[in-house]
């Protein structure tokens, strides 16, 4: 991957393809998780940039916030000179999509969020709450499993409950991304899940945005996907959907195939440049 120094700290980044811009912005943990998912064939027509977010991978810290979060990826589109771009976001990424269109509506044709985490002070007021009982007891094991130096115990405390098999999604994502994951964990436990868990989106920021949004989910009869998309559909009504049946959260390392295709035809219908606001 490429280097480039923004707002203080230097971004690990690739451009594949040529034609409209679209950039992928990862999820907690793992740098490479959208690696495959980037490099489908059905994509091939767009120019594709992907890049490790600030203290993750090949790119170095401090580890940031969400506002952090977004001035990186907006510098790296001025860095490529891109003025828009479709934007792909996965879990914690995709809350970070959000977050770029709605301070930069111009720079964003359409969103792909692929189960972003829903706020938990809106789960807790939804019809969603119970969701609460389940994850909470979840994250409070993995954290008691990083407090006493157990990372790969930690990321076992929280997957696999919910059937989720994170070894076979890192080595689907690449060499070393299993390494990178234990390496990398203070960043997500120190300081981006704390963030997560205090993170808002509020009704007038969706209001915002003007670009086609598109809402991708796997196992969508699971309580917390289902969250995430009636949230979705709170704030941007004409959201459109697409689910991957028998898939799941991590389908877009194991199954990228499968995740592209209908991302593809996505921008494909919407391939009309942004709305200038």
């Amino acid at each position: 991957m490429e280097q480039t120094t923004v707002n203080g700290v230097e971004l690990a980044y690739d451009v594949e393809g040529e034609g409209t811009p679209m950039l992928f912005v990862h999820g907690a943990i793992w740098a490479d998780f959208l690696r495959p998912l980037a490099a489908q064939p059905a994509l091939s027509g767009l120019r594709r940039i992907r890049y490790h977010r600030r203290g993750i991978g090949d790119s170095s810290g401090p580890a940031g916030g969400f506002h952090d979060q977004v001035a990186d990826a907006v510098a790296l589109l001025d860095r490529l000179e891109v003025d828009s771009a479709h934007l792909v976001g996965h879990s914690e990424g995709a809350m970070i999509v959000m977050e770029v269109a709605a301070a930069h509506p111009e720079r964003v044709r359409s969103m792909a969020l692929l189960e972003p985490l829903p706020p938990f002070a809106w789960v807790a007021a939804s019809d969603f709450a119970d969701v609460l009982g389940t994850i909470g007891p979840l994250m409070e094991a993995m954290a008691g499993r990083y407090q006493a130096g157990d990372v790969i115990g930690a990321y076992d405390a929280l997957f696999t409950p919910q059937g989720l098999d994170w070894r076979s999604a890192a080595g689907a994502a690449g060499p070393g991304a299993v390494r990178q994951g234990i390496e990398d964990a203070t960043t997500w436990f120190e300081h981006e899940a704390p963030a997560l868990a205090e993170w808002s989106f509020r009704p007038e920021q969706a209001a915002a945005i003007a670009c086609p949004v598109l809402s991708w989910g796997a196992q969508p009869a699971e309580p917390l996907p289902l969250a995430s998309r009636a949230f979705l559909h709170e704030l941007f009504p004409r959201c459109e959907d697409v689910d991957l049946e028998g898939g799941d959260h991590f389908s877009v390392a194991t199954d990228p195939a499968a995740v592209a295709e209908p991302i593809a035809a996505f921008v494909s219908r919407h391939s009309a440049p942004a709305v200038l606001t």
